[in-house]
């Protein structure tokens, strides 16, 4: 295969990343209105220009310490098959050109994460869209 680009951000210390093609758009973090009975991982949904987007918070779905909004916070907005998906996280970085079959599996199946791969001095945990399609899928039933 090749190279494809990756759009980078951060949660905590760790660094991730998501193929830039699944990504809609990225804007500054807004309160979700919340969702009754929704899942603890959704923070509720938003308003994007007449579509109404599920949001889902970064930190719970892999299992971090919440933590307040800060300013680089960001909604990153997926485009996922037959559902588009608001991601929230710490903060965005850059695009990296990632070759999928560099892309390390993990020692153990964890859920939400694909990989990892190595970027100069940094290395970078590939999520899994497959995932967020399945859980984006569950949210809504």
């Amino acid at each position: 295969m090749e190279s494809r680009p990756w759009l980078t951000f951060s949660l905590d210390d760790t660094v991730y990343c998501l193929p830039v093609h699944q990504i809609r758009e990225v804007t500054p973090w807004h309160r979700p209105e919340p969702v009754p009975s929704a899942p603890g991982i959704v923070e509720g949904i938003i308003n994007l220009r007449g579509d109404i987007v599920t949001v889902v918070d970064g930190r719970a779905l892999l299992g971090l310490a919440e933590t307040e909004a800060a300013d680089d916070t960001r909604i990153m907005t997926l485009e996922l098959p037959g559902e588009t998906l608001g991601l929230t996280v710490d903060n965005v970085r850059e695009i990296i050109d990632v070759d999928p079959a560099q892309i390390e599996p993990p020692p153990h199946a964890q859920p939400a994460i694909l990989g990892t791969v190595q970027m100069d001095d940094m290395l970078v945990v590939a999520l899994d869209t497959g995932y967020l399609s399945e859980l984006s899928a569950g949210a809504s039933e």
